[in-house]
């Protein structure tokens, strides 16, 4: 394991697939020998510059950038300069020979700039940002579009949490990238596959779990339980996110106040129980790059009804276990709700267990491992990659 400065877009104590995958993967290489530093955005700005977070270091910067007004213009203008000198003291003090970034935002610009300043390879990997971001940023923002070629440019090795956003990448920034690319999906911790005491909730219920945002399918998730009716079962439903207002008044709408029920925010143990004593889980996403949702539920034994979209289509695999249904057709996610309600009466092993063994974290961090080991053989061109500090504050 090498010394790696992992940049993930957000980190604890905010929750996500990106948070979660950073956390992991540094606790896996700490485990291992290796060495980890965690360099995030500051944000909300009350959060500690510096803290500890399971013994790993984790460095916040206010991340800014010249977002579409004035103020942003002035406040990167003055402050930039000073801000990306402080990673690279951070880096510099820690003694990084990888930078990684997870996720691009404001975070992969400052990573990409400090990497080149000491000569440090850059590994970037995708997280299906195009797509799943819920203030749609890619779609409106030229200058994230143009943070995202840049750093895709400069980096040593593009990674993908699946097949599917590595085709959108690809397809994206319209050429070969000049260097290295693979597929690296999200994994489960091994407490995953072990027994927890079922949630306590009054009748049989399937479960749903994910942020409240439109692209996760929520509001049809709500219209299709309706629609199937199933009596003595309710939908439980954990997370948080901008769309509760409105999801909340769709289920009264929709006359389902006594079946279903918000959770709000659950932590990892609040989850496992969830699992244990759900019939199965829905993952009706509209768009997904990976879904480790749907991996925790297969590893927890229970039957899926998952949307047949990007990534989820890569890692649940359609069978006695698992339905897919075309991401956004009640018709059909009311059918796959039915489906679940019947395995009450038939119950039995789902057969998927198995296959998430495949997706363990210490696999997916050896993954990483052997990227790092990679890149730091190879020969790099050129003169040692710093740069011109004049021309530090220059967009791509």
């Amino acid at each position: 394991m090498k010394r790696v400065a992992l940049f993930p877009s957000a980190f604890h104590p905010s929750l996500g697939g990106v948070e979660e995958l950073t956390g992991q993967l540094a606790l896996q290489m700490v485990k291992k020998g290796g060495g980890v530093l965690i360099c995030t955005n500051r944000w909300p700005r009350a959060l500690p510059a510096k803290e500890w977070w399971k013994g790993v270091l984790v460095h916040r910067f206010p991340f800014r950038l010249p977002e579409d007004n004035l103020k942003a213009r002035i406040s990167f203008r003055l402050t930039g300069m000073r801000i990306l000198g402080e990673v690279v003291r951070a880096l510099v003090r820690f003694r990084a020979e990888v930078v990684h970034v997870h996720c691009v935002s404001a975070n992969a610009w400052y990573a990409a700039r400090a990497a080149e300043a000491l000569g440090l390879p850059l590994v970037v990997s995708a997280h299906g940002e195009r797509t799943m971001d819920a203030n749609g940023l890619y779609e409106k923002s030229p200058l994230y579009n143009r943070i995202l070629r840049d750093v895709l440019g400069r980096a040593r090795w593009v990674t993908a949490c699946s097949e599917a956003t590595l085709c959108d990448l690809q397809t994206y920034w319209g050429r070969d990238f000049p260097n290295g690319k693979s597929v690296v999906y999200g994994g489960v911790g091994e407490d995953a596959f072990c027994a927890a005491s079922a949630w306590q909730h009054p009748v049989p219920y399937i479960f749903a779990l994910g942020r409240l945002v439109k692209q996760k399918g929520f509001s049809e998730l709500l219209k299709a339980f309706a629609l199937a009716d199933v009596p003595g079962v309710n939908l439980l439903l954990a997370g948080e996110g901008p769309e509760r207002e409105t999801l909340t008044e769709l289920r009264d709408s929709l006359g389902l106040c006594g079946k279903v029920h918000f959770v709000g925010r659950a932590d990892r143990a609040q989850v496992r129980s969830l699992f244990a004593g759900c019939i199965g889980l829905v993952v009706p996403s509209l768009r997904e790059p990976m879904g480790i949702v749907a991996l925790e539920g297969m590893a927890a034994g229970k039957p899926l009804v998952v949307s047949a979209v990007d990534g989820l289509r890569e890692i649940v695999p359609e069978g006695a276990g698992a339905r897919h249904v075309a991401p956004g057709d009640v018709g059909q996610l009311a059918e796959g709700i039915v489906w679940l309600a019947n395995r009450r009466e038939t119950g039995g092993a789902t057969g998927l267990g198995e296959r998430v063994a495949g997706f363990l974290w210490a696999n997916i961090a050896q993954e990483y491992d052997a990227i790092y080991e990679k890149i730091a053989r190879r020969q790099f061109e050129g003169d040692s990659g710093r740069i011109a500090w004049g021309r530090a504050l220059t967009f791509g």
